[in-house]
């Protein structure tokens, strides 16, 4: 099954895994990451809040020059007890947030906004994630290794840091960073994308 589009895909967004979800449709697309700072979660009442702005942010920055164009901004976020834990900036950060979330259950928010012309739909999955008990040693294996400082919460679902979870409960491609199946419904019903030889939007 691969999807086709009429328009030009862009997805604004250089992280690997967006790439590799985004290209299970099979349409051809385009990465033009954003190049303006995230903005400041202080700044806003909800994690939601701060997840959804920094999705349209990255939208509409990459939008803005290429309104022919079906652009795709994206933004995960892991969150804990109301506290918003991003990508960690050392190794004691980065434990500091293992730490937390061992034995613990904690929420995933990727929010999501499609742009096109003067068109901007946005939405969100957040997904409930367990921890197991972590040894300390795992810890500190894991934050002796590149994998956990270019993703929120200091882990990957994806990479060897999936040993640490027990439980999920929602959407795993929202974890990784793109709900894709969702994605691709709302792309569906705007028109953007239809099932290559279809004809029609399925």
């Amino acid at each position: 099954m691969k999807f086709k589009s009429d328009f030009p895909i862009i997805l604004a967004s250089q992280s690997p895994r967006r790439q590799e979800l985004l290209g299970m449709l099979g349409v051809d697309f385009t990465i033009v990451p954003s190049t303006k700072d995230e903005p400041d979660p202080q700044q806003f009442q909800t994690a939601l809040g701060y997840v959804l702005a920094c999705a349209a942010q990255k939208a509409q920055e990459v939008a803005a020059g290429k309104r022919d164009s079906v652009v795709i901004g994206s933004d995960t976020i892991v969150v804990l007890d109301e506290e918003i834990l991003l990508k960690p900036k050392s190794k004691e950060q980065a434990k500091s947030y293992l730490q937390k979330l061992s034995g613990n259950t904690h929420h995933v928010i990727t929010a999501v906004t499609v742009v096109q012309g003067d068109s901007e739909l946005s939405f969100h999955e957040t997904v409930q994630v367990t921890f197991f008990d972590l040894p300390e040693a795992w810890i500190d294996a894991y934050i002796n290794t590149e994998d956990p400082y270019d993703k929120a919460g200091a882990y990957g679902i994806q990479t060897v840091s999936g040993l640490f979870v027990k439980e999920i409960n929602g959407d795993y491609n929202a974890v990784v960073g793109l709900p894709v199946a969702a994605l691709t419904q709302k792309l569906n019903a705007a028109g953007f994308i239809s099932l290559e030889g279809s004809g029609v939007r399925c």
